[in-house]
């Protein structure tokens, strides 16, 4: 049996805070309609695809995330990380409305990793144990995109992934 090693926490995470911001009516998803490709695009997008997005997601709000790694603790079946969102827009009373949500979702720490279990039902793969905000910076104007504020959220996250009898991914 292969491994499937693109298979990430943080994927699971962008799934739970993008249904919550269309279910919230924070982003209409048809803001972000693509003629040329025929199908809305998530606005919540990773860092090493900023590049290609740009042309999609000019002027609009959006999300760039990526990991950050931290060390594990004593038992190493339980994995510990930390996912950085940047939440860049041009309306700070949007970058508002979304870091509430974020810190609404994600600061009750076992209960937020319950509603993301329940969320991703159909996932085998990732047990959440504790989700919970480990930082928010200030919103300050962006030095990567002229004319957009951004902030940064940090959530930390501590889930196991389903191991064999050696305790290796499977």
């Amino acid at each position: 049996m292969t491994v499937d090693y693109k298979a990430d926490v943080m994927y699971d995470i962008r799934k739970h805070l993008w249904e919550n911001l269309q279910s919230s009516e924070i982003i209409d998803p048809y803001d972000y309609y693509s003629d040329n490709l025929d199908e809305v695009l998530v606005p919540i997008i990773p860092v090493q695809q900023m590049a290609e997005m740009n042309q999609f997601l000019s002027g609009k709000t959006h999300i760039v995330y990526d990991k950050v790694g931290i060390s594990y603790e004593d038992n190493w079946a339980i994995c510990c990380e930390q996912i950085m969102f940047n939440i860049y827009s041009t309306d700070f009373a949007q970058i508002v409305e979304i870091r509430n949500l974020m810190m609404d979702l994600y600061r009750r720490m076992d209960e937020s990793a319950r509603d993301v279990n329940w969320f991703d039902q159909i996932s085998d793969k990732f047990k959440f144990y504790s989700i919970f905000i480990a930082d928010i910076s200030a919103t300050t104007p962006s030095e990567e995109l002229a004319g957009f504020l951004s902030t940064e959220v940090v959530l930390e996250v501590k889930y196991s992934r389903e191991a064999n009898t050696e305790g290796r991914f499977i």
